[in-house]
């Protein structure tokens, strides 16, 4: 019997790349009726950097810097909207455009999550804190070939615990 999904993780580094895997994510989460995570992590520093950076700048400018680029991450997320009305509207506009009536649009949201640390150990933390069934990611360009699993994948690959789907972007077709 296949299984289920209830919770999907959509990680994404808010690029191009990850819009045909925002897509999957929506079209999942409509389909199963289930919660879609948002999740964007903003990376940790290394500490000598963020050392320096602060004796540059000073510690309140550096701080007021730090918080600023927190808030344009969440506002590429989420704009001026509240998450759930954004989740819900995304996926209204995917049902729309993929012919699904809207009686058979039903899904749950969470907030989208921004979180700060280190990219793999933070996806894979919050896929459990949310329970989530799987992880969806956007693939990006390759330099050799048409798609490139990088290394942040891989790990989250070996790491998790739930099924990790990799999207590849989407090409335009000439």
């Amino acid at each position: 019997m296949f299984k289920t999904f209830k919770s999907i993780l959509f990680a994404t580094n808010l690029s191009e790349n990850c819009r045909q895997a925002f897509e999957v994510a929506a079209s999942m989460a409509t389909r199963y009726q289930a919660t879609l995570v948002l999740l964007h992590v903003l990376e940790r520093m290394p500490d000598y950097i963020e050392s320096r950076l602060k004796g540059l700048l000073g510690e309140k400018q550096y701080d007021d810097l730090a918080h600023s680029h927190e808030n344009t991450a969440r506002q590429a997320l989420i704009g001026k909207k509240s998450s759930n009305s954004l989740v819900r509207e995304a996926l209204e506009q995917f049902c729309v455009e993929a012919g699904i009536e809207d009686a058979s649009c039903g899904y749950h949201s969470r907030e989208i999550v921004v979180a700060d640390g280190e990219l793999v150990d933070e996806i894979i933390a919050k896929s459990k804190e949310y329970n989530c069934d799987v992880i969806i990611m956007g693939a990006r360009d390759g330099f050799l070939s048409d798609n490139s699993i990088g290394a942040t994948i891989k790990s989250i690959m070996r790491r998790s615990k739930v099924p990790v789907m990799m999207v590849p972007p989407a090409h335009d077709e000439k």
